[in-house]
């Protein structure tokens, strides 16, 4: 049953979004006066269709995508009377074309702003994004700390403290009576005591009871434990509600660029980019993302939509001819040479792209089966 509700979310959340992306393609082309042929939400056969003037409205049987069909973009045409129609796309302006290519890519960023909106005033207008962001330099909000509990740690199997019966996981309090704040703090205290039994006032993490221990040190000056953050990082917009949707998105896609960022200069170091292409997911990903967030509640699954909405402004922007930033940069070039470019030429060279995305889009399903076990581990 579980499964059963995880596709049919799957569903729903790429309909969303395609749904939204293709809307603002057929305003765009509406508010320019261009002709929309079909409006149509996924591919293959149609299981639902309704035609409105000229425009006919059609829900697919694969929910996977969807597309505007726009007279004058796409299928080359000799007939004079098309070629003429003021209806045509192509005999708009150059601008007009590229207002109706970005239309799908704004409209993503809307819904994004939107949601991102409802997710932060749901979660109290900050999001928690991790300690080793404090240095981040946000737009429209501010970086806030916030002590969460004492300083938490678990012993390693080879520990030299097991045998001083300290807890096996808890939470640090004290060492030597001198309080402990911080994981820097602990670490600098250690720093030069070597082969030395130290005092440590500790609680365990289950049943809370506290107790002093004395603690050996060995001569690398580890006691053998993972020690764990316990300061909240938070990412405020608590100051600017009214735009925190809109400065988040950007904030969004700078952490973003700061994370590949990182894992390309790690990448290159080590020589081994399976890391770096695990960020890259496909259905069977989002599948796993929609299983974990579905139960958290639905700011936070409105949050994940429209971190969906951004990726996917973001692909359509690539220069790719089958893409919006590939129409974009056709457009362009045609423009720079005030001559429009064989119509049959660029059909196709979008056709042969199209291809392409359909074989990467493959791939990286297969890729995301292959490494299935991983993607649970992750959301487990």
């Amino acid at each position: 049953m579980s499964v059963i509700i995880n596709i049919l979310l799957l569903l729903l959340v790429i309909s969303i979004l395609t749904f939204v992306h293709e809307l603002g393609h057929f305003l765009a082309a509406k508010l320019v006066k261009a002709k929309v042929f079909d409006f149509s939400i996924g591919f293959g056969p149609k299981i639902f269709s309704k035609k409105i003037k000229e425009t006919t409205y059609n829900i697919r049987i694969l929910p996977f995508g969807g597309f505007v069909k726009i007279l004058g973009d796409g299928d080359p045409t000799t007939e004079k009377e098309t070629l003429e129609d003021k209806g045509n796309l192509k005999n708009k302006s150059k601008l007009a074309q590229i207002f109706v290519m970005f239309a799908g890519v704004t409209m993503n960023i809307v819904l994004a702003v939107i949601f991102y909106t409802i997710f932060l005033a749901g979660s109290d207008w900050r999001l928690n994004i991790g300690r080793e962001y404090s240095n981040f330099n946000p737009v429209g909000a501010t970086i806030t700390q916030e002590r969460v509990s004492d300083l938490p740690y678990e012993l390693t199997e080879d520990s030299p403290a097991i045998e001083s019966g300290l807890f096996k996981r808890g939470y640090i309090r004290s060492i030597n009576d001198e309080k402990i704040d911080d994981y820097d703090q602990f670490r600098e205290y250690l720093k030069d005591i070597k082969s030395v039994d130290i005092e440590i006032f500790a609680c365990e993490f289950e049943t809370e009871e506290c107790s002093i221990f004395l603690v050996p040190v060995d001569e690398e000056g580890k006691i053998g434990m993972y020690v764990g953050d316990n300061y909240a990082v938070y990412l405020d917009y608590n100051d600017n509600k009214i735009f925190g949707g809109f400065t988040h998105v950007i904030n969004v896609l700078k952490l973003t660029g700061i994370v590949l960022g990182s894992l390309f200069s790690e990448a290159q170091k080590t020589g081994d980019y399976s890391t770096l292409s695990n960020t890259v997911s496909g259905p069977v990903g989002i599948y796993f993302v929609i299983d974990y967030f579905k139960n958290l509640g639905i700011f936070i699954f409105l949050g994940i939509i429209a971190d969906l909405s951004v990726s996917l402004a973001i692909i359509n922007l690539l220069p790719i001819p089958a893409l919006d930033g590939g129409r974009v940069m056709i457009l362009t070039i045609e423009s720079i040479l005030r001559k429009d470019l064989n119509e049959k030429l660029e059909t196709i060279i979008i056709n042969i792209s199209f291809i392409f995305l359909i074989l990467l889009i493959i791939g990286i399903m297969l890729k995301d089966i292959i490494n299935i076990d991983q993607l649970q581990s992750w959301f487990r």
